[in-house]
């Protein structure tokens, strides 16, 4: 039985049956210059995901082209963010502080 998202309004009331329209999205190699970030669906809300080295787990969204992202242990899962997004619209620039980084994002509408 596949997990979905409970999507909610701008009140809090919950949205039953929206949201289980989920993409992933891995980026590897994200050095210090930049690079911006973006989902192949518009999208409502997304969750990044800065991995570490112990992974946990590995999944794919529902939509089609997603890619199999990685969840860590020791890596830094950073609040929802609430987006309003076109497909291809870069939601965020991410630059690594140092060396490289590798990042999951996980978007929903």
């Amino acid at each position: 039985m596949p997990i979905f998202p409970i999507i909610r309004d701008d009140n809090g009331n919950p949205l039953i049956g929206r949201g289980c329209e989920i993409v992933t999205k891995r980026f590897s190699g994200i050095d210090t210059s930049g690079q911006p970030i973006a989902l192949g669906i518009d999208v409502k809300e997304c969750v990044i995901h800065i991995e570490g080295d112990v992974e946990v787990a590995r999944f794919t969204g529902t939509v089609s082209g997603s890619e199999q992202v990685r969840i860590t242990q020791d890596g830094l899962t950073l609040a929802p963010l609430p987006v309003v997004k076109e497909a291809g619209e870069p939601i965020v620039t991410v630059a690594a502080p140092s060396g490289s980084i590798d990042l999951s994002v996980i978007g929903w509408r």
